[in-house]
């Protein structure tokens, strides 16, 4: 079958604009209303069951990704028998999987008071409102989630998308209006598994429609049963990896500083992963492409454009990382929470590097990931969880502070992931030395590092206090300071020949048309 690629990655880029929109917009207000309204703690739960049930869904051990991936062919071929097959094995995983993390949830129920410590808000229930949220996580699994791999077999992922949009939609203007009106925190937790069923029942009537051929019944070979489990061997480590490398800070800070301190961070650490969210959108568009020139253009092509993509993407997440350091004080003291929502200074140094690092390493990963090398790596996240975990507990209960919990990450990143990362890439890709790309990331990281500093020093200067004018004049400064400092040491640069050229000849195009 030959599928309308160009149509569908049109509608599934739009499609992912829209719902990653509201899915940022709706919990920020959502987080809002409950400091404002419930109060500091109560955010604070909420990050802490989320992560939790994130670390619980390594239960899925990757059977999704690995299950679509063996669909691709199947469709390809129009071997509808064989779709049935796969789809009727993936809605038994799936219910199993719902099952384990039902059984891993009732496990972890008697350690939430440790996990929350002595600021447990008054009254509050610990085991209904995490058996709310653990609800909702098992009911996606034991309904009809499994058809979301007909969507992304067939590269429809703009149906799903559009459904879950209207489906956040509602959940979060009913969520907005039980908290503003009524203030009840156990009845905007009721809404998390009652919308996970109409989002299902939607999901199985759209695909029944557009895919009536295709239905749960027959069993896989065993031979794709066997490709199966062994992808999922190698997507296992990079799951656990990249799950516990994030999401364990918060069962950290909470376990080991409070609730009140692991609310103050979850602020923090949420506007980090909007911003995240927001420029990974670049890459994820253009993952397709680069792994379509991997195949029909030289290496020596291929490294060119990895080495001028990477400058630009280092200078973005440079920028980035000056408008956090300089930006985060006066939007959550003086635009969003208040003073009482601050964290220290020296904590900023900090969060920014805990995102340079997390961020910088994005587009070596892109190509690794198109390259198909993630199984060149399966090392890299077990060393790193185990450095993570035994680290983390050391520094928090010695330094007494968040750094505790970042200082781990971002060594890890810089000294495990990176290089490690880099080398498959080279090795594997483009076959030569990394030489001149680890001095260009070190150059980079420099400019950065002097870019980030000489923002803050003048912004803290020019504009101290933490309100909204403070905002956007400091804004105003880093949008002069930092891209006129890349251009003054890069100008010169074939990267930035590079980028200028493709600049213009976008703008070019644009005009004429």
């Amino acid at each position: 079958m030959k599928l309308a690629r160009t149509k569908n990655a049109f509608r599934n880029t739009l499609w992912g604009a829209v719902y990653r929109f509201i899915a940022l917009i709706g919990p920020f207000i959502i987080k809002t209303i409950i400091i404002k309204k419930i109060g500091m703690e109560y955010s604070g739960l909420n990050t802490l069951f989320n992560s939790i049930l994130t670390v619980l869904n390594l239960a899925n051990l990757g059977f999704s990704s690995s299950l679509v991936y063996t669909m691709y062919d199947a469709v390809a071929r129009e071997d509808n028998e064989a779709i049935c097959a796969m789809l009727n094995f993936f809605r038994k995983i799936y219910r199993i999987i719902g099952i384990v993390i039902l059984s891993m949830g009732v496990v972890v129920m008697p350690f939430l008071p440790r996990l929350v410590g002595s600021e447990c808000p008054p009254g509050a229930n610990l085991y209904i409102m995490f058996a709310l949220y653990l609800s909702a996580t098992v009911m996606d699994y034991l309904l009809f989630g499994y058809i979301n791999a007909i969507f992304s077999a067939y590269q429809r992922e703009d149906t799903r998308l559009k459904i879950m949009t209207v489906r956040y939609i509602v959940q979060y203007a009913l969520q907005i209006a039980i908290l503003a009106i009524f203030e009840n925190y156990y009845a905007y937790l009721v809404t998390l598994p009652l919308m996970v069923i109409p989002n299902s029942i939607a999901n199985y009537y759209a695909a029944k429609k557009e895919y009536p051929q295709i239905i749960c019944k027959g069993t896989p070979s065993e031979e794709i049963k066997k490709n199966v489990y062994h992808r999922v061997k190698t997507l296992f480590g990079h799951k656990v990896g990249n799950t516990l490398m994030v999401n364990i800070d918060s069962i950290l800070i909470s376990a080991f500083l409070g609730l009140s301190v692991q609310s103050l961070y979850s602020n923090y650490y949420y506007i980090i992963t909007a911003v995240n969210g927001v420029v990974e959108i670049l890459t994820n568009g253009c993952l397709a492409g680069i792994g379509n020139k991997l195949i029909v253009d030289s290496e020596e092509d291929n490294h060119k454009l990895f080495l001028n993509l990477t400058y630009g993407w280092v200078a973005l997440i440079g920028m980035c990382a000056a408008c956090l350091l300089c930006l985060f004080q006066p939007f959550v003291g003086g635009i969003w929470i208040g003073p009482e929502g601050l964290l220290n200074e020296s904590f900023l140094i900090f969060i920014t590097l805990f995102f340079y690092t997390w961020m910088f390493r994005i587009m070596q990963l892109t190509y690794r990931d198109a390259a198909g090398l993630w199984t060149k790596d399966w090392l890299k996240p077990y060393v790193s969880m185990a450095l993570k975990l035994v680290l983390s507990i050391i520094l928090v209960k010695i330094t007494n502070d968040i750094i505790g919990v970042l200082i781990p990450t971002i060594l890890i990143m810089i000294f495990v992931y990176f290089p490690w990362e880099a080398l498959i890439l080279y090795k594997n890709a483009f076959h030569r030395s990394w030489n001149v790309y680890l001095k260009r990331i070190i150059l980079y990281t420099i400019i950065n590092a002097i870019g980030c500093a000489a923002c803050y020093l003048i912004c803290v200067s020019v504009s101290p206090a933490n309100t909204l004018l403070s905002f956007f004049i400091r804004l105003a400064i880093i949008c002069v300071l930092f891209p006129a400092l890349w251009l003054i040491t890069t100008h010169r640069t074939n990267e930035f020949a590079f980028l200028k050229e493709r600049l213009l000849s976008i703008f070019n195009r644009r005009r004429k048309t």
